[in-house]
């Protein structure tokens, strides 16, 4: 990170998010290339979009030739990087693909379906927004089965199984753990539970996970975001450090996992108020049965939920 700052303070550093798929994280790689090396659409060459599908395999970049470019040399550069960037994430998303797959063998198959009645609340809500102790009073009231992804990965390497083994060493590489893999042990919890009321803390954190997730199990019904300004859930998560033990209740730690609420949860923030499913309550003041109030008044009574 210092090395980024460096180059920020010098203005020569861009930021793109990688969480899109990998044309489209490509995409924004050329509007920052494009006023070195020109714009690919007028210069001699273009590369042809790598598809989800065809990141899977080993496939040459395709180039073809729209017009003599007035400086071939640039154009030649321009052709050579574009080249290596491509086939730089052609090949991360290829060991990408290999490792979901790997994992995705280890996971076990789960007997069982969800009733069709099965009903799912998404609760989102940024670091330190108190989604945690409004999920505890929920489950309290409502009678709903409390799943944490984070909690069943956890769980998963405390066990000692091939998985959890598996799952230790892609974390302690500094990798995240692939969204099918996450998605599978949340149907597999789900499944075992035998109950039809799930309340799904912090989760999805990404676009593609809400998609994948409402693909391969259910559709959620309802989605809570308790909304907090991040100074205030800095200050929660300054006073909870001192006495937590937890290693992520530090100043570095937080900012990152702010920046990542913002950039990865707040599409999916977007997605769900678009649908109409999505209800913002504010976390910033009041105490605990206070915001939980609010959230009654969504829910209604414990029998209309069930």
């Amino acid at each position: 990170m210092p090395v980024v700052e460096k180059y920020s303070s010098q203005g020569k550093a861009h930021k793109i998010s990688a969480v899109p798929p990998p044309e489209q994280v490509f995409l924004e790689v050329e509007k920052v290339l494009e006023p070195v090396f020109g714009d690919a659409s007028s210069s001699a060459t273009a590369v042809a979009p790598v598809s989800a599908a065809s990141a899977t395999t080993a496939q040459p970049v395709v180039l073809y030739s729209k017009r003599p470019s007035a400086n071939w040399v640039s154009a030649a550069a321009a052709c050579h990087l574009r080249i290596s960037i491509m086939s730089c994430m052609q090949g991360n998303a290829t060991s990408q693909a290999q490792n979901t797959t790997a994992l995705m063998d280890m996971v076990p198959v789960m007997e069982g379906q969800l009733s069709p009645n099965t009903k799912i609340l998404f609760v989102l809500g940024g670091p330190g927004s108190g989604k945690g102790t409004q999920c505890a009073l929920i489950k309290e009231k409502y009678g709903y089965t409390h799943l944490s992804s984070g909690d069943l990965l956890r769980d998963e390497v405390k066990s000692g199984s091939k998985l959890g083994l598996a799952l230790d060493a892609t974390m302690k590489n500094g990798d995240l753990v692939p969204t099918e893999v996450t998605i599978a042990l949340l149907k597999n919890a789900m499944i075992k539970s035998s109950s039809n009321l799930f309340l799904v803390d912090g989760f999805p954190r990404a676009l593609d996970q809400a998609e994948i997730f409402e693909r391969d199990i259910l559709p959620c019904q309802l989605v809570l975001f308790f909304d907090c300004p991040e100074k205030t859930m800095e200050e929660r998560l300054t006073e909870r450090g001192k006495t937590s033990g937890r290693s992520d209740d530090n100043p570095e730690t937080m900012r990152k996992r702010f920046h990542t609420f913002v950039q990865s949860s707040m599409p999916v923030v977007e997605h769900f108020e678009k649908q109409g499913k999505l209800h913002k309550i504010s976390a910033a003041t009041g105490t605990p049965a206070e915001i939980f109030q609010k959230v009654e008044k969504i829910l209604g009574a414990p029998n209309a939920s069930s």
